[in-house]
């Protein structure tokens, strides 16, 4: 039987936190009148993709 211990719960509650902190801030980037903001699956996602490019540039730098 798999059993979550009291730092798992409060690891995933920091993790849980950090990432509506960070869509916070992305959505404080969105204007206004725009009809949109981001959600946690789009900051996620753009986090992979930046990282993923950054990596990129760092194997394709000589």
């Amino acid at each position: 039987m798999n059993t979550i211990t009291k730092f798992e719960l409060t690891l995933n509650d920091f993790y849980v936190e950090t990432l509506h902190e960070i869509v916070r801030q992305f959505n404080e980037l969105v204007p206004e009148y725009a009809t949109y903001t981001y959600s946690a699956q789009d900051v996620i996602e753009l986090l992979i993709i930046r990282e993923h490019v950054n990596s990129e540039i760092k194997t394709t730098r000589p």
